[in-house]
Order: C-alpha cells, then structure tokens, then sequence
C-alpha cells in the first residue's frame, strides 16, 4: 500500500490529481473547441487520447502496480461492453470512490496515513489508529471482532445506521432519454474518519453497436448537502456547492465537512440533494434508502 505522512498529505495529493486531470481533459477540449459534440468524441477515437493520463503518471512515478483504479478500470470495461448496462452489476457499486481516492488505495481499499492504516470498502471503512498489521490481517480473514479492539474506529458495526440516519450510503438513478443515450445520476454521503462527504455526479454513456462508451456532452451538476449529528438529532453542517457545468463524459460536485468520526450522518431523504442538467434535461434528485 502506499504511505502518506498526514491526513492533509493524503487529502492535498487527491486535490491534486483532481486539478491535473481537470487540466488534461480541459487542455484536450480547447484543442478541439471547433467540433460538435459528436466529432469531439470521434476525435478523442481517432487520436488514441487517455483521459485518466495524470493518474497512470502518478502510478508510474511511485512504481504503484496494486492502485484500486486499475482494477476498477477493467471491471468497468467489462460491464460496458454489452448490449445493456445492467445497473445492479455496474463496478462502480463495489467501487464507490471516486478515480483519483481510488489511485491512492491498493486493490483492496488500504492505505496507511501517518502511523495509521486506512482500509476502505464499498460499505464504510477501518481505521486501525496505531497501524496493526494484525488487525488488517484478522479484519482480512473475516474476523469482526476487530470492531472492539481500543485502537479501531469503524463504521462497519452500522447495520441500518440509526433510525433513518447512516454514515454511509449511495444511490443511482438511470435515466435512458434516448434509445441509444443514458445517464447514471449518483448521490452519495460518506462518513470518512476526518470528514463527512456529500457527493452528486452524472455520468453519460452511449451505445455503439452491441457495447457501450462513456460520452461526452455538456453536464451540469450541484450538491446540495446538510448532516446530522452521531444521534441524528441536529444539523452540524451543511451547503452548497453551485453549480459546475462542464462538456465532459462525467463531472461532480462534492461538499466537505471537516471533523473526527463519527461527527456526521446523512438523513433518509433530507441530507443530499443532487442537481443535474443534460441534453435539455433537469432533475433534482434526493440521497434515499
């Protein structure tokens, strides 16, 4: 796994290659500015261009072969290269982080932060604060026990959260406007051992010939989120992050709030609310389970 000194080192490194990717794809859409929608993505074809480029480079430099985003990657390749995309077998409901979170994790979501190691899972995450290996071994080999030990903090023991509250939940909704055109709309809260997370997304996908591709089109979004308290009794944090609209095969907004686990919970229907605009279309879309 890879090592870094500090929570804010890890965090400032995952801001970074989000700012190196947005310039890579920004760089290539100036380049190209006098094409339609349509021959843009012909173009991005043609010329062999690699979106996720800052990321393999970010690999290489630290000789990382075991990054989550490579397996994801594959896995996401797969489930598009059919004739219909089931949403109940999209990878990305196993791997819930976004690309650049999923560049500094190893295949299986670890990762250690100073003297403490970080394992993360489609459902919550461990934190092991004095870094025993062990513990990751036992938590590894099924062992739940590890939920008790002095040195752990989860949010794995959650089985429904509490009440209607939870420090960990998603939820997409597809919608096909055309017979050969979707989007996936995405909100997600995840309750980190430093922060809670409200995040909107949109994804857009085309179908061509008996497979499909991510596509790029103009996509607006914006997250509306407010969290509750560990009892799910008052708000502690909330806002907006406006809107980011962008031509892009997929864009997010994502809202932060800064605080030791397990400080926040995001409410059944009342914590995030995503805004989305594509193709002429507009929806608003809450967090619900």
């Amino acid at each position: 796994m890879l090592e870094f000194p500090s929570i804010d080192y890890f965090e400032n490194t995952v801001v970074t290659l989000k700012d190196k990717m947005s310039s890579h794809w920004d760089a290539f859409v100036k380049e190209y500015s006098y094409l339609d929608e349509e021959a843009l993505n012909e173009m991005e074809k043609k010329i062999g261009f690699v979106d996720q480029q800052p990321l393999l480079d970010f690999e290489n430099e630290f000789n990382f072969t075991n990054s989550m985003r490579q397996v994801f990657v594959v896995e996401e390749q797969k489930w598009l290269n059919n004739d219909e995309l089931d949403s109940l077998t999209n990878p990305s409901k196993i791997y819930v982080f976004d690309i650049e979170e999923m560049t500094l994790l190893n295949k299986d979501g670890e990762v250690k932060i100073g003297e403490s190691i970080l394992k993360m899972t489609k459902d919550g995450f461990l934190w092991i604060k004095d870094g025993d290996l062990s513990i990751l071994d036992r938590f590894n080999k099924g062992d739940l026990s590890v939920f008790k030990e002095p040195n752990v903090v989860t949010n794995l023991d959650e089985v429904t959260g509490k009440g209607d509250c939870s420090s960990w939940k998603g939820r997409d909704y597809t919608h096909a406007y055309a017979s050969n055109r979707k989007v996936i709309l995405h909100v997600h809260f995840h309750s980190w051992p430093w922060k809670g997370a409200g995040q909107s997304e949109i994804t857009s996908y085309k179908k061509s010939g008996s497979s499909w591709n991510k596509y790029s089109m103009s996509l607006s979004v914006r997250c509306d989120s407010k969290f509750r308290d560990k009892d799910c009794m008052f708000w502690t944090a909330g806002g907006t992050t406006g809107w980011k609209t962008k031509t892009a095969k997929s864009i997010e907004q994502t809202f932060n709030s800064w605080g030791s686990f397990p400080a926040y919970r995001a409410e059944n229907g009342n914590s995030i609310i995503g805004g989305f605009e594509y193709n002429g279309y507009s929806n608003g879309l809450s967090l619900i389970w």
